[in-house]
């Protein structure tokens, strides 16, 4: 919140300040300030503030480099004075076309100054406060042998604090060289530990553990909103894994809960929600006679709801519009197949042009989905694909989507086996997520929605 006001405010004393130049620069007696003034006044600082959290800056308000947000502050300043400055300046009656760059670079140079001035007098505050050990974020470290006893005795030591207040330590195997008073528990403990601890971020540091444990650590902690951190081995170092952010800190690896950067992400969410909204505005027409047909084909509600799981393994409510009979799975969860007769008529058409899953623009408004992302599943069979493929928890760190490439490259499955088929698919995507990705799955549904595969 602090950044969003010295950001909203440091736009109000720019425009102030750039209009009282722009007045002086083109030699008009416009004053007191008109009407242009105050609409701009009203505009300029909310579109700066649209342009900042798109560009990923208020995510992350309390892990910024100072020299990261130095050069972030600077591209977002000159992108946007470029925008802004066509947008809402190039209609002045000048002299000369040379006052244009005059006016130009004097709405960057007090947009990015004025700008990281308050960010700067926030970030130095906080980084302060954490170098200092007054704020903290509370950090498990996962082992409990002579790794996990170094990592924690350096994170102590350090003259500057890296915000990491380790609350304890969690045994994976019979190897204790930390204080027994501070384990606390094993790694079946590890839901109760991050719930009752408000735990922020995980340090994994074990003693020469084969990489299969490791993965099954690291598929545990994806259920859970938390920092990942991974002690660097030789082999890691040697390939150039490990990535410094401060030259103070012990190197640790970052394994991050999504792939993409974080202004990649707000512009998909952005992108759900537009498109969300006016899917399911134009498609209104069509909602109407899916539901008409569904009440004249069988007897039972318009609308299927039916629990499924989404990011971090937490259940929500997905909605469809029923293409089977009621009832359809009384005694347990079944999964259907292409000639399941279960399936109705109109479910059958449905079906073969993904009609049954635009209710799901709904799920995605609400922000349970996203428009293209790995298929959400029921718990019961989730549990039977993890028994087989423990990776599958790879998956709970993004949202689910409506379509992915798993559907695009597969479709339905009606088989646990399929299922994993499908989820190859799902994982290569989510290893590849990027706004050009989704735009090809996005092309490759609307191909299998036209022509009719959607079975």
């Amino acid at each position: 919140m602090k950044y969003v006001l010295s950001d909203f405010f440091s736009a109000v004393a720019v425009w102030v300040l750039f209009w009282a130049f722009r007045i002086w620069m083109i030699n008009t007696d416009y004053y007191p300030p008109g009407r242009d003034f105050w609409i701009l006044l009203c505009i300029y600082p909310f579109a700066w503030l649209f342009l900042h959290c798109l560009s990923g800056y208020y995510n992350e308000p309390f892990r910024k480099s100072r020299l990261s947000e130095f050069f972030s502050t600077f591209f977002i300043s000159l992108i946007g004075s470029i925008v802004l400055f066509f947008a809402m300046l190039l209609n002045d009656a000048v002299a000369s076309h040379r006052i244009y760059y005059e006016l130009f670079l004097v709405l960057f140079s007090l947009q990015f100054f004025i700008t990281y001035a308050g960010r700067y007098i926030i970030t130095r505050s906080t980084t302060l406060r954490i170098h200092s050990k007054q704020w903290g974020f509370n950090t498990l470290v996962i082992g409990t042998g002579e790794n996990a006893l170094k990592i924690s005795n350096q994170l102590d030591s350090m003259k500057l604090s890296q915000g990491y207040r380790i609350i304890g330590f969690l045994s994976v195997d019979e190897n204790c060289a930390v204080p027994t008073k501070s384990v606390l528990g094993s790694l079946s403990d590890i839901n109760k530990v991050i719930t009752e601890y408000g735990i922020e971020e995980v340090i994994i540091a074990l003693d020469n553990s084969p990489r299969d444990d490791m993965f099954h650590i690291l598929s545990l902690l994806y259920y859970y909103r938390v920092e990942i951190k991974l002690l660097p081995r030789l082999y890691e170092v040697l390939i150039g894994s490990v990535k410094m952010n401060t030259i103070y800190a012990t190197p640790l690896i970052t394994v991050s809960n999504c792939p993409m950067p974080y202004w990649q992400q707000n512009i998909k969410r952005l992108f759900d929600i537009v498109v969300s909204s006016f899917a399911m505005l134009l498609l209104s027409p069509l909602y109407l006679y899916a539901a008409i047909r569904i009440k004249l084909s069988s007897e039972g509600p318009i609308f299927f709801t039916q629990e499924r799981l989404g990011q971090y393994a937490a259940p929500f409510a997905m909605y469809k519009f029923r293409s089977m009979q009621v009832d359809a799975e009384k005694e347990y969860p079944l999964l259907s197949s292409l000639d399941d007769e279960r399936i109705t008529p109109w479910g059958r058409i449905m079906r073969k042009y993904r009609i049954d899953e635009i209710p799901q623009f709904w799920n995605v408004l609400k922000g349970d989905m996203s428009i293209v992302g790995p298929r959400p599943e029921r718990s019961f069979f989730a549990e039977q694909i993890k028994e087989k493929a423990p990776h599958y928890a790879l998956l709970y760190k993004v949202k689910p989507g409506i379509t992915s490439w798993g559907m695009v490259k597969f479709g339905y499955a009606d088989s646990v086996d399929k299922m994993l088929e499908r989820m190859e698919y799902d994982i290569l995507y989510l290893e590849n997520m990027s706004l050009f990705v989704d735009l090809k799955i996005l092309i490759y549904t609307i191909k299998i929605i036209t022509t009719g595969k959607g079975i």
